[in-house]
């Protein structure tokens, strides 16, 4: 029934007579032998259901041209699971190519170049094409989702794209506020109010660049954001309706014991979950602001405090034990394989030799001990050491690249890397033989890389004429207070954000980050050395400080954060301020047990205030126990005993680990709050510290 419902809905029916006609196809003649487990129908006039081997159509038709998003390929004859799909002539990864059924493949698309690409579909020796079938689109943005209301911050990243001052955004129709150009490659806005739906996002030109739309690029949701859960769906008004999804199938969890208010004896309202995974508690005494919290064993519970919404999703993230039917014997099942990439080509110094290779004369010559190398890499997609790139020496390749090599007109390079859309950048300097110090001078970029799985794109020239003749200064203003147990260190990242080709985190042969200081000193700035000018190959570039007031060298909690992008000067200094101030328990304090009444509560000195905190808990039996989200201008956290609940455990006995994260995320609501406001990048500022308890 549900599965009719949508289908009608997707025809945009209005009326249940119309329904019939369209949804039951005209009885045709068919073979059994064409039918693939009794389940599809032949449609003679489109092929589907038949033997022979065809495309129809790509669902969605467009998107990212980063890649990695999901479509369905559909079409006929699909009947051998090892099958191959290119779009734009490059492969999806094997990994990525799912057989559904003889009429439909699901895949995870490669990065392709903005624009109409061609789709085939490959099984045994037979190949089939769609031309056009595909389009990637010049930009995407993040978040893809928002609410009704507007006030989400959107950033809008492109590729080959020419943002510039005076560009008008545009989102179903209506213009976003506070445009802000980031580089040609980047923009922020804040979105307009809008209606629950798709819609389409428009970057108009303020000048004599192209307009450009992206279809159905951006989603309005009026309740709590159906992917990203959370909060949402206006103030609470005598009723509130909570979801429980498994964080990791994504699929309801029933019978999850759901509690509204902190008191399970004299509870506002308690219920459990239904088959889909929801209780709705209505009444007059249903008003904001309230707490909830759902449990189920072998869960981590989770608690929201202090909310005026009336639509929750919550995740519910399961313990991977044994005991609870995970993590046995067996693991998981083989599957195809992930294939890398190749990029090749030459380090190009510039000289008299038009045809052949130059010597590397912008460097300082190399002296006893030190030699001239170059190091070849690609940008990545985040900062964090997360993120960083395969090693390019995997595979046969070479990353290091050196004088004494020389190709037919500069210096060889071949490294391996994942299969994306990136900017190719070399750095080049004198290298102490012995300790492996390396010093840089210059560089070069190559922009606009796009490499399939399993490709080699070669022929990629990379002229070396960036010389690294500047520096930038970065000074920290407003630490707040610590702790007893600190901070004691500032660190300090200054990498180049490229928008939608990622960022260029310098490292030396070592794999160690070139622009990374430490110091316990922060009265003083903080200078780089060996830096670019944003002009030429980077002229769309900006710098992106990332500065942390952490302890020890290996910057551990507790620390404080902050994220500073668009800095489009060089030589000059850049304050960085707005630190959240270290949460800092007092009940129970550290190593204490946990108070009678079960509320944790803490404090921050100094520092800005945080949008809100996450809180979580892991019993001494080292499963996840709780995760606690509480606004930013409120510092306690109630953990309830739901022992006396059928089913549910309380937190095991012993040593408490917990931890605080105090964030900030520009244009938040803790009332329409989402999972996805969880994640670190969406952050411009941060504090953390762990501590113990005894429960």
């Amino acid at each position: 029934m549900l599965a009719r419902f949508a289908l009608v809905a997707a025809l945009g029916l209005t009326g249940a007579c119309d329904a019939p006609s369209l949804l039951t196809p005209p009885p045709v003649e068919t073979d059994a032998s064409t039918l693939d487990a009794g389940n599809d129908v032949g449609f003679p006039d489109t092929g589907i259901g038949g033997d022979e081997l065809r495309i129809s159509r790509v669902s969605p038709s467009h998107g990212t041209f980063r890649g990695g998003n999901s479509a369905i390929v559909r079409g006929a004859g699909f009947t051998e699971d090892d099958l191959e799909v290119r779009v734009g002539g490059r492969l999806v990864q094997p990994a990525d190519t799912e057989r559904i059924n003889r009429n439909r493949i699901a895949i995870v698309l490669p990065a392709g170049e903005p624009g109409p690409a061609d789709v085939e579909v490959t099984q045994g020796d037979e190949t089939v094409v769609r031309e056009n079938g595909y389009t990637y689109d010049s930009f995407y943005v993040e978040p893809e989702r928002g609410s009704i209301a507007g006030g989400t911050l959107l950033n809008v990243y492109g590729s080959g794209t020419t943002f510039e001052e005076g560009d008008e955004v545009l989102v179903g129709g209506v213009p976003c506020a506070d445009v802000e150009i980031i580089s040609e490659t980047h923009l922020r806005c804040v979105t307009p109010a809008g209606a629950a739906g798709s819609a389409d996002v428009e970057v108009r030109s303020g000048g004599d660049g192209e307009d450009i739309t992206v279809e159905d690029a951006f989603e309005y949701y009026e309740s709590s954001d159906p992917r990203n859960g959370g909060l949402g769906g206006g103030p609470i008004a005598g009723s509130i309706t909570v979801t429980v999804v498994d964080a990791i199938l994504g699929l309801p969890v029933p019978e999850a014991y759901v509690l509204l208010g902190n008191d399970v004896e004299a509870p506002i309202r308690e219920g459990q979950t239904s088959l889909l995974g929801q209780v709705t508690f209505t009444g007059e005494d249903i008003v904001g602001p309230a707490t909830i919290h759902v449990a189920k064993d072998c869960f981590e519970k989770t608690t929201f405090v202090s909310f005026d919404a009336r639509d929750v999703t919550i995740f519910l993230v399961p313990w991977l034990d044994p005991a609870c039917g995970d993590g046995g014997a067996g693991g998981l099942p083989g599957g195809p394989g992930v294939l890398g990439s190749f990029v090749s080509g030459e380090l190009i110094f510039l000289g008299p030799n038009e045809l052949a290779p130059n010597p590397w004369d912008i460097l300082p010559p190399g002296r006893d001990g030190w030699e001239r190398a170059a190091y070849v890499y690609t940008t990545q997609r985040c900062t964090s050491d997360g993120c960083r790139n395969p090693s390019g020496n995997s595979g046969g390749g070479r990353e290091r690249v050196v004088e004494s090599e020389p190709g037919d007109r500069g210096y060889p390079f071949r490294i391996f890397t994942r299969p994306a859309a990136f900017a190719l950048y070399a750095v080049a300097g004198l290298e102490n033989t012995r300790t492996r110090e390396f010093r840089p001078f210059v560089m070069g970029v190559a922009r606009n890389i796009v490499v399939g799985p399993g490709e080699e794109v070669p022929n990629i020239e990379v002229i070396m004429d960036i010389p690294l003749d500047h520096f930038l200064d970065v000074r920290l203003e407003g630490l707040p207070e610590g702790t007893r147990l600190g901070p004691d260190q500032a660190r300090i990242d200054a990498n180049v954000d490229l928008g939608g080709e990622g960022f260029i985190v310098r490292r030396d042969g070592e794999g160690d980050r070139i622009d990374r200081l430490l110091s316990r000193d922060t009265a003083s700035s903080f200078r780089f050395f060996a830096q670019p000018a944003l002009h030429g190959a980077l002229s769309n570039g900006r710098m992106f400080i990332e500065a942390s007031w952490a302890t020890g060298n290996f910057g551990s909690d507790p620390s404080t954060n902050v994220v500073l992008s668009g800095i489009r000067e060089v030589d000059a200094e850049v304050s960085v301020r707005g630190f959240v101030g270290i949460p800092d328990p007092f009940a129970p304090g550290f190593g204490e047990p946990i108070p009678d009444d079960r509320v944790l509560r803490f404090e921050a000195s100094g520092g800005v205030p945080a949008d809100f905190h996450i809180i979580t808990l892991v019993g001494e039996d080292g499963n996840p126990a709780w995760r606690i989200f509480v606004p930013g201008d409120e510092f306690e956290a109630p953990i309830p005993d739901l022992s006396s609940i059928e089913g549910i455990l309380d937190i095991t006995p012993g040593v408490v680990t917990w931890s605080i994260v105090s964030a900030r995320v520009p244009g938040f609501d803790f009332d329409t709050m989402t999972y996805r406001d969880l994640r670190r990048s969406t952050w411009v500022a941060w504090a953390s510290d762990i501590f113990t308890a005894i429960r």
